[in-house]
């Protein structure tokens, strides 16, 4: 019995996991009007706040439109990790192709799922800041994005690095990763505003982490953005 309610219950909160993203992808494409490709920018004030996984569930939900192309990017040179929630392998990459040691195609991979792939983040490189402010990655979206209907650039938190900075000039917007009760308003304010001087689109903010379904008895959890919702460390 006590399986069977388990099974129920996890039935349920996957289908308000999937329904939530899914609102989520439509905020996302009603704050950017506009044709051709859609560039994003996801980040966080700082680590451990679910950015990553944010970036992978909502590539997925945007990948399940009907003839939409998605792209992730892993630009967080610093401490990378989008592939491992995709499951695939880190050989060539974005380092890699920046520095000139391999081709666009080399770097391009999928990610299982259908209209989703990822150019994971290939080598550390001792300088990432300059990296994703060259030619070359400038370069590289604008080729990339005849390629895609939507390019997601997961960055590092933008309290703790400027590497998102170069970015926001090649993005359409930025989403604000946060984690319910650890970050604190200063905080958000401070990564606010960091955006804003540099004339980033701010189009909404992720809180991760909300109690809601049952949170002393089985640690369920749901994400909103806006007013949607989202599971903890999963993927859908």
């Amino acid at each position: 019995m006590a399986k069977k309610t388990n099974e129920k219950r996890s039935r349920a909160l996957r289908f308000q996991v999937t329904e939530a993203y899914k609102k989520a992808r439509t905020n996302l494409v009603y704050s950017i009007i506009k044709k051709g490709c859609k560039k994003i920018i996801v980040t966080s004030p700082y680590k451990s706040e679910g950015k990553t996984t944010t970036v992978v569930n909502l590539a997925i939900a945007l990948s399940q439109q009907v003839n939409v192309k998605v792209l992730v990017i892993d630009c967080d040179l610093r401490r990378p990790t989008t592939h491992n929630l995709f499951d695939i392998t880190n050989e060539n990459g974005l380092a890699n192709y920046l520095m000139g040691e391999c081709s666009l195609d080399d770097v391009i991979v999928g990610t299982g799922r259908d209209n989703l792939d990822m150019v994971t983040y290939g080598a550390i490189p001792p300088n990432p800041s300059e990296l994703l402010s060259s030619e070359g990655m400038a370069e590289m979206v604008a080729e990339l994005e005849h390629k895609y209907d939507f390019i997601i650039f997961d960055t590092p938190p933008v309290n703790m690095v400027v590497d998102v900075i170069p970015l926001i000039g090649l993005s359409d917007g930025v989403v604000i990763v946060t984690k319910h009760k650890d970050t604190t308003y200063p905080e958000l304010n401070k990564a606010c505003d960091t955006l804003k001087r540099n004339n980033a689109k701010i189009l909404g903010i992720i809180v991760n982490q909300i109690p809601t379904l049952e949170t002393s008895k089985g640690g369920y959890y749901l994400y909103r953005a806006r007013r949607s919702g989202y599971y903890r460390s999963q993927v859908y």
